[in-house]
């Protein structure tokens, strides 16, 4: 079968996590017999980045595929929209259409720029509901939100999993300090705020253990936090070190002793898994919107004193951190490219009357 996978340029290393599903989807599915991939939008005649700008929408999900359904060049069996922006031109489109759908976001935008991506990302979701004959959810959690939030009937929805490329994996020649880290974007459903009180809370209750968490990452939060640690007097304590590039990521995680993934809400929570993979514990919020099958393995914290007691727990109790290890491992294995692509194909031959 012919597959169209309409997402942006795939150039290099991952810019974000649609970029890694769209590296991972492509690369996995490329591998399985029964599926011949068609990637429309990889020789664009501008330098615009696929990530990052605000022409990025723009051009790659709106004016490129335009362009080459215009053409007569954009034929398939099947289209298949990496994210709600590329689900825009499903309209246009003539052939059995499925979506992925990461999340519903319910925080407020903060920033213009945030704003200009939400209104077209959710005109990219309506497009999505209404012509998509299948919506794959990346979790159990996405799919119940976008049942309550669009009324999509049960029929044509389905979960897959997001998965971990397994070049995430533990180095044991990267040494480990007692560093509890975040690596993402700053903005406000990722609730870094309560990371920085859980540093505060941490130095007031263990005065004499000194612990650095290092927030990696860049977003429109930036500068807030940043006042907030100098308002704390945590300059000490907390590192900002700005964006890592992805092939950085593996050895940024590695260094960490613990990862902390204070989000309010994620459709998925892929670091959580990315983490684990590398043999690093994960802590969240207990009552977080995150998905269950996601923070099986991690520690949940019911505030920042009881977050910072348990980080104190699992770096000065061995036994403790070794289990929390152990455990973060077996639980991140199940998550495999391998068997999003399968699972994926069964997707576009139930569409087309083939399974």
């Amino acid at each position: 079968m012919k597959v169209v996978v309409l997402c942006r340029k795939l150039e290099g290393m991952p810019a974000n996590g649609f970029d890694r599903y769209s590296h991972d989807l492509v690369e996995n599915l490329s591998k399985l017999p029964e599926v011949e991939i068609i990637l429309p939008n990889q020789t664009p005649s501008l330098d615009i980045r696929s990530y990052g700008s605000v022409a990025s929408p723009l051009y790659y999900d709106i004016f490129l595929p335009i362009v080459t359904i215009l053409r007569g060049r954009m034929k398939g069996d099947v289209f298949h929209a990496v994210t709600d922006g590329q689900a825009v031109v499903f309209p246009w489109l003539k052939g059995k259409k499925i979506l992925t759908m990461h999340h519903v976001d319910k925080t407020p935008p903060i920033g213009v720029k945030e704003k200009i991506f939400r209104v077209f990302y959710g005109f990219g979701t309506r497009m999505g509901v209404e012509h998509a004959d299948m919506i794959i959810c990346i979790s159990e959690q996405t799919k119940k939100e976008i049942q309550e939030a669009y009324g999509v009937e049960d029929s044509r929805l389905c979960v897959i999993n997001h998965s971990v490329s397994s070049r995430f994996q533990q180095l044991p020649d990267v040494k480990k300090e007692r560093v509890v880290g975040y690596l993402g974007a700053l903005k406000n459903r990722k609730n870094l705020e309560f990371m920085i009180r859980t540093a505060a809370a941490y130095k007031k209750m263990y005065p004499d253990d000194k612990v650095i968490f290092s927030i990696c990452g860049e977003g429109p939060e930036n500068g807030r936090l940043k006042s907030l640690t100098a308002q704390l007097a945590l300059d000490d304590t907390i590192e900002f070190r700005g964006k890592i590039p992805d092939d950085g990521l593996v050895n940024t995680y590695n260094s960490f002793k613990l990862f902390c993934l204070p989000s309010l809400q994620e459709g998925f929570g892929l670091p959580v898994i990315e983490a684990e993979r590398c043999g690093v514990p994960v802590l969240t919020i207990a009552d977080a919107m995150i998905p269950e099958e996601v923070v099986t393995a991690a520690t949940k914290c019911q505030d920042e004193e009881d977050m910072a007691a348990k980080i104190h727990l699992l770096l000065d109790d061995e036994t403790a951190y070794q289990e929390a290890v152990d455990k973060s491992l077996k639980h991140s294995q199940i998550f495999s490219p391998e068997c999003t692509a399968k699972q994926t194909l069964e997707v576009y031959q139930k569409v087309l009357g083939r399974s």
